[in-house]
């Protein structure tokens, strides 16, 4: 009945043969997708940490712009920097330790291993090494002057869009630009920038509960007193502020000025003409300093109340000599035009008594000095007692008309801001973050105290985050997953007493029985051997590869190199997956093979013996 058993043999060495295939695959899935070494070997071999920094970050800045075109920063100049700044707050080794950290604990969960997990990352570290990096890049030269020529720019064209300043302050944007340089040195702003950033770290990783930024603006105000003089000083601005502070005021004493003997009168314009002729440019800019210098030494504190004088009394004498002389030359013109008359004719004009009006003519030779003596006429000392009635000694200019001249809209409240600003500094803190954040100040609060304690996300957090029948998902799959690995050692026993079973019920003798469960094991190792080997890269490979790059075909960018990336990586696991398969059927023929010598040895020594 040996033909019995052996067809008997034969579908069970099929059965064997599926099922160990299966097992093998089972065993190989245990031992990568359920290892989180896996995983961790994979993203190493892969240099996944380095590609981040190398390659994924730099396309992905290539798509952004930064800063905006508002501020002209040349962004190629400034990603390399903001690269390195990434690279030493979160540094690949930091990235690959979290996660290796992250993949060892989640793992084992979702495989039914654990009943939970919790992932660490402590932040606090990371945000000083931030700021650190930040500090040191931004004393770069080529950094910091790219970003304080745009900071510059910037701060001009929210001077040029905003309210229009006073007349004698219509400066260029080059004036401008030259002046913030001047007030605002680049070393002063970074020094500036590394006191905030001292001030804020330590908030925000919990170190301290408050935090204030103070820029002492005073220190700047001598060098700002400086440049306000220099360019209120130039004949230009001289010009400007002439025609808005000072005409208006010499216009409201120039009704008395315009009246002369004779019926002759002088323009306003005219007026105003020999008057500028009299303040010249040396005497302005000499007032200007000291209106500023007094102006300064209000908001510094040095003097409680601000009223400046200007002085106008040493200058009455050249007001009246110029509108004498501008008289002088007018009168002469018209004299001169007159026609001649007889001495009769002309002493009768005059002895009708006053003239109120230039005479209808004038003897012969009669010299214009003469005339202006015959009729009593000294424009000079006429204008002068004028001028000292008309044109105050002084000209007092009190807070609220200056915070006016100097562009404030609500009187002296304006010089009183200005002044508190200079004396206590820009102050800047972190109850002011609170109130100009208002409710979305507890998400501030919240990251505070995440960098503060670190960082935890735990298998609740997981679940909370999917709910629902994802969830119901999960848990079926970590329990299916769970009870197999529990039961995965046992999977052999099947294979392992069918081979035993095909053994048996195919040889009478022992050596036969070896050989026939040797042959079965070997035709399996070969079949498994070919199918993930040959077969597989021949027929599965391609289309996998197919599928995967059809996939990167779809993205751009950045996202085409991540893409690529990630396909790299799931070949290589694959590659890594099928390649411990045909080295388990390779074993395995190896053992088969010898099982199948010693079988054959066995049978023959067998042999010898009976003969």
């Amino acid at each position: 009945m040996m033909w019995l058993r052996r067809a008997i043999a034969l579908p069970l060495a099929l059965l064997f043969i599926i099922l160990s295939i299966l097992v093998l695959i089972l065993f190989r899935a245990n031992a990568t997708v359920g290892n989180p070494d896996f995983y961790n070997e994979q993203l190493r071999q892969a240099e996944v940490y380095n590609f981040i920094y190398a390659r994924l970050l730099p396309a992905a800045l290539d798509e952004v712009e930064l800063g905006g075109p508002e501020m002209g920063l040349d962004t190629s100049r400034l990603k390399p920097h903001i690269i390195g700044i990434a690279e030493q707050t979160l540094p690949p080794e930091w990235l690959e330790a979290q996660t290796e950290q992250t993949i060892n604990q989640v793992v084992p969960y979702l495989w039914g291993d654990t009943g939970g997990f919790q992932v660490n990352i402590t932040l606090k570290d990371r945000v000083e090494a931030l700021f650190q990096a930040l500090k040191a890049t931004l004393h770069k030269e080529e950094v910091s002057s790219e970003l304080y020529d745009g900071v510059v720019r910037l701060i001009i064209a929210k001077l040029e869009s905003g309210a229009e300043p006073p007349p004698f302050f219509a400066f260029s944007a080059e004036e401008m630009e030259g002046a913030l340089r001047t007030v605002l040195p680049e070393a002063w702003v970074l020094e500036q920038i590394d006191n905030a950033i001292d001030e804020v770290v330590p908030y925000f990783t919990g170190d301290k509960e408050q935090f204030t930024v103070r820029i002492e603006i005073i220190d700047r105000l001598d060098a700002l007193e400086e440049v306000l003089a220099d360019m209120l000083g130039r004949p230009e601005s001289y010009e400007r502020l002439f025609t808005v502070a000072l005409a208006p005021v010499m216009e409201q004493s120039a009704g008395e000025m315009a009246q002369l003997p004779l019926g002759l009168s002088l323009t306003s314009d005219e007026i105003l003409s020999a008057m500028r002729e009299t303040l010249p440019l040396e005497w302005y800019q000499a007032m200007v300093r000291d209106i500023l210098a007094q102006l300064f030494s209000y908001l510094k504190g040095e003097s409680e109340a601000l009223e400046v004088t200007i002085s106008l009394a040493e200058r009455k004498p050249d007001i009246a000599r110029a509108l004498g002389e501008l008289a002088d030359q007018k009168l002469e013109s018209v004299f001169a035009s007159l026609p001649e008359c007889t001495s009769g004719h002309f002493w009768e004009l005059l002895a009708k008594g006053p003239l109120e009006a230039i005479p209808e003519c004038k003897p012969p030779g009669l010299s214009y000095q003469e005339f202006k003596e015959l009729m009593g006429i000294d424009f000079e000392l006429m204008l002068t007692r004028l001028v000292d009635t008309g044109v105050p000694d002084q000209w007092t200019l009190s807070q609220a008309e200056l915070s006016q001249m100097f562009g404030g809209e609500d009187g002296d409240d304006f010089l009183e801001k200005a002044r508190e600003w200079v004396q206590t500094g820009l102050v800047f803190t972190s109850q002011d973050l609170r109130e100009s954040l208002g409710p979305d100040y507890e998400t501030v609060e919240n990251i505070r105290q995440q960098i503060a304690s670190e960082l935890v996300f735990t298998d609740q957090d997981l679940r909370q985050a999917m709910g629902g029948e994802q969830l119901i998902a999960l848990e079926q799959a970590r329990s299916v997953l769970g009870m197999v690995r529990r039961w995965l050692m046992a999977a052999w026993v099947i294979p392992a007493l069918l081979l035993l079973a095909i053994g048996a019920l195919g040889g009478r003798r022992w050596s036969a029985k070896l050989l026939w469960a040797a042959v079965v094991l070997a035709v399996m190792a070969v079949l498994a051997y070919l199918a993930f080997g040959p077969l597989f890269s021949a027929m599965a490979q391609p289309r996998i590869d197919e599928a995967l790059m059809s996939a990167v075909g779809q993205a751009s960018g950045f996202q085409a190199l991540a893409a690529e990336k990630g396909v790299s990586l799931a070949q290589n696991a694959l590659d890594s997956f099928i390649g411990g398969l045909r080295g388990q059927a390779l074993g395995l023929m190896i053992v088969s093979g010898v099982l199948i010598g010693v079988g054959v040895v066995w049978r023959f020594r067998g042999r010898i013996r009976q003969t």
